[in-house]
C-alpha cells in the first residue's frame, strides 16, 4: 500500500477515534482487514493514542481565537499532521501537503484552507 493510501487509512482510524476511542491497535486493524505489516499505519496509531493529550493541546493552544467550532473531520486531519510533525519526524512540509490534500478529497470545499493555516500556526508558533 503506498504511503498516501497508508496516511488515508490513518486519517480515518483516528476519525473512528473521535467517535469510539480506540482500545486495541491489533483488533482495529483486523476489523479493517489491515494488516500489521502495515508499519506506518501501526506505528502512526500507536504515536497518536501514546501522544493524544499532548497533540490535542497543541491544537488548542494554536487555533485562531474566536474561530468556530473544528469539525471532527478538520480535527481528525489536523492531529494526524501533528503527530507526524512531532512525533513521527516526518517532514513538515510533506505532513502539511499531506493533510491539504486529505481535506480537499474527506472535507468540506473549504476546510483545507483552514486545515492549512492552524498547521502554519503550530509551526510559526511551535518553531518546528
Amino acid at each position: 500500500m503506498k504511503r498516501t493510501d497508508q496516511r488515508e487509512w490513518v486519517f480515518k482510524l483516528i476519525f473512528q477515534d473521535t467517535i469510539n476511542k480506540i482500545e486495541d491497535t491489533k483488533d482495529l486493524l483486523s476489523n479493517h482487514k489491515l494488516s500489521e505489516d502495515e508499519t506506518f499505519i501501526v506505528e502512526s496509531i500507536n504515536s497518536y493514542k501514546k501522544n493524544f493529550e499532548k497533540i490535542d493541546k497543541i491544537l488548542q493552544d494554536n487555533a485562531p481565537k474566536g474561530m468556530p467550532k473544528l469539525s471532527r473531520v478538520v480535527k481528525s486531519i489536523i492531529y494526524l499532521s501533528i503527530n507526524e510533525i512531532y512525533f513521527l519526524d516526518i517532514p513538515v512540509s510533506v505532513s502539511i501537503n499531506e493533510a491539504v490534500n486529505i481535506a480537499k478529497k474527506f472535507s468540506n470545499e473549504d476546510d483545507y484552507k483552514i486545515v492549512n493555516l492552524i498547521l502554519g500556526n503550530i509551526v510559526r508558533n511551535e518553531n518546528k
